[in-house]
C-alpha cells in the first residue's frame, strides 16, 4: 500500500480504464493512421516499455485511501500485464500499473 497520493495518466485501453504512474511516463505519442491512438512510453521507474490506447483521458490524483491492492491469487488469474492496485473514487474503478 501507498503512503502518500499518486498522480496517474489515464488511459482507455478499449477494454477499461488503465492509470500509470505520471512519475514513469516518459512521452505520449500520437500514433498516425486509419486505427489511431495513442502510444505511451514507460521506464522512468522501471523497465522500459510501451502500451497502447485508444484515448488519453488525462490524470487523476489518488489518496492512499482510494488505493487496494492486487491480491496475488488474483493477479496471478489476470492474463498479460497485471496491476498491482486498484483505484477506487466515487465515480470510477481504475486498474493500477
Amino acid at each position: 500500500m501507498t503512503t502518500g497520493s499518486v498522480d496517474l495518466l489515464v488511459v482507455d485501453d478499449g477494454a477499461g480504464f488503465r492509470g500509470y504512474d505520471c512519475r514513469d511516463v516518459v512521452r505520449v505519442e500520437e500514433v498516425a493512421g486509419e486505427a489511431g491512438g495513442y502510444l505511451v512510453r514507460l521506464g522512468r521507474l522501471g523497465s522500459p516499455r510501451e502500451v497502447a490506447c485508444r484515448e488519453v483521458l488525462g490524470s487523476v490524483t489518488l489518496s492512499p485511501r482510494e488505493i487496494r491492492p492486487v491480491p496475488e491469487v488474483l493477479r496471478e488469474r489476470i492474463p498479460g500485464e497485471k496491476p498491482w492496485a486498484v483505484g477506487l473514487t466515487g465515480r470510477e474503478i481504475y486498474l493500477l500499473y
